[in-house]
């Protein structure tokens, strides 16, 4: 039997952190994700050192601070989610109630 299964190819991202450069391999059809990912971060970073500049946010400080903002939005839309799927899972059972009661035995 032939596996007719192609991997995905990975594509290097490179991503930019203070001084230092990583060089990242990705799986070729999540490199969007990273590349809006790091550029989404970056700007947050950008953001919390303007806000600061009365506080004295330093990179670190601003570098921790879009890291956490990021961690929350993750549980936030994790949180949603699974509210969701809930939500859904209800109304399957309801319309699968629906449709045992339209069926005769």
């Amino acid at each position: 039997m032939k596996n007719n299964h192609i991997p995905n190819p990975d594509v290097s991202v490179f991503i930019k952190i203070l001084d230092r450069g990583f060089k990242l391999s990705v799986p070729a059809d999540q490199e969007i994700f990273y590349r809006d990912g790091y550029d989404t971060f970056m700007e947050r970073v950008r953001i919390i050192k303007n806000k600061g500049k009365g506080k004295g946010y330093d990179d670190i400080e601003a570098i921790a601070l879009a890291s956490i903002e990021c961690l929350v939005a993750l549980q936030r839309n994790q949180a949603e989610t699974e509210r969701l799927m809930s939500m859904f899972d209800n109304r399957v059972n309801i319309l699968d109630e629906k449709v045992s009661e339209g069926i005769p035995n």
